[in-house]
């Protein structure tokens, strides 16, 4: 088992059988404008993942894929303007923000994090059943004493086996998200697929006049529309504190094979919606999606783009994540929440650090998971 940089991995004979991995490491984070961090690669011998290294003191605006401090504190500020329940809001922007300093002084940025895509959501190989944890613990612990360890997205829907095996090692469960499964395994006979609202957009999609074009067929010139229509919805529309993906991201990911990207033209040749694949064979999410928001709502373009990944689960017949945001939308085409976990090993660090992430992991079981579940985020 080994640790190396993202340049000693490219270098490596390895990086001949894990091409797409390799490319990434090395150029991933340069082309999404928002994040700060190092990657390096570590070699199980049967699996290789991606590893970032933050130190916290990158930049204060650090994407929360790399920044936990970014997601408890800025990333839910946003959050909390999009709830609308004064009596709620005001209270919990007076936590977040006497949180944010503590958090701040107790480097919880100073982080790393195993197999980390620099996506809303990371998908795990299928096949791992994480007996090497204990090794791959003491690998990074023994490389970033003065740095907490992390597993990020994981949910008791997917990854319970995984879930347990950290827990039995000690770490930490810190709540993060809730997120939308739709289970796809038995095809056609899913059950999402009978949804009223569901049967509503399939028949939008068999009517839609948009050509449907696969990320192979995509031209150079494309990559920048892509990269403007995910950026109309998930900055513009969400939160500017998303990974702020470029279109040379967005086309490495689709060259070296790690994203599939589809995007809607319309009949004018006009690109008007984007989406891309990532995942597993028994797993799928989609961490880029976009369209032109100033476009008529009676188009259906968010309906045409979660259809055409609904379908596209229903083909591989696995579990598609859709991740958060939007959760009446996907409540109603049959999307089931599942509580998102990061797994945060914090033992070998000083007491002081140790204790915030466990009041940090006692206020989230607490407060926001029952706050999440009852308010149907």
């Amino acid at each position: 088992m080994r640790l190396l940089s993202a340049e000693q991995f490219a270098a490596s004979h390895e990086a001949t059988h894990h091409a797409a991995l390799a490319a990434f490491a090395l150029h991933g984070p340069c082309a999404i404008r928002n994040i700060a961090t190092h990657m390096h690669v570590l070699d199980t011998g049967a699996y290789s993942f991606p590893v970032s290294v933050n130190e916290g003191s990158e930049r204060a605006d650090n994407s929360y894929v790399v920044s936990p401090l970014t997601a408890y504190t800025g990333y839910a500020r946003y959050e909390l303007a999009q709830l609308g329940y004064a009596w709620l809001t005001w209270p919990l922007r007076g936590l977040i923000r006497a949180m944010g300093g503590w958090l701040a002084s107790a480097h919880i940025d100073r982080l790393v994090q195993v197999n980390n895509w620099l996506l809303s959501t990371n998908v795990y190989p299928d096949d791992w059943d994480g007996a090497d944890l204990p090794e791959m613990t003491d690998l990074l612990v023994r490389a970033f004493p003065e740095h907490a360890i992390c597993f990020r997205s994981l949910n008791l829907f997917s990854n319970a086996g995984l879930i347990e095996r950290l827990r039995g090692l000690g770490y930490l469960a810190i709540p993060s998200r809730q997120v939308y499964l739709f289970d796809a395994r038995e095809g056609e006979a899913a059950g999402f697929l009978q949804r009223h609202n569901s049967r509503i957009d399939a028949s939008l999609l068999r009517k839609s006049p948009y050509e449907l074009v696969r990320g192979s067929d995509l031209r150079n010139e494309d990559y920048s529309r892509l990269a403007h229509l995910y950026n109309l919805l998930y900055l513009e529309k969400y939160c500017p504190l998303n990974p702020q993906l470029s279109a040379d991201w967005l086309r490495a990911g689709q060259r070296d094979g790690w994203l599939e990207l589809r995007a809607l033209r319309s009949r004018e040749g006009q690109i008007d919606g984007v989406l891309g694949w990532f995942g597993n064979p028994q797993v799928l999410t989609a961490p880029v999606v976009g369209y032109d928001t100033a476009l008529p709502q009676k188009l259906g373009l968010y309906r045409l783009i979660t259809q055409i990944c609904l379908r596209e689960a229903v083909q591989r017949r696995c579990l598609l994540n859709f991740s958060s945001g939007a959760a009446h939308f996907k409540r109603i085409r049959g999307g089931e929440p599942a509580i998102e976990y990061s797994m945060v090993h914090v033992s070998h660090l000083p007491a002081a650090r140790q204790r915030v992430w466990r009041v940090l992991s006692r206020l989230l079981q607490g407060i926001g998971v029952p706050l999440m579940q009852r308010l149907k985020l």
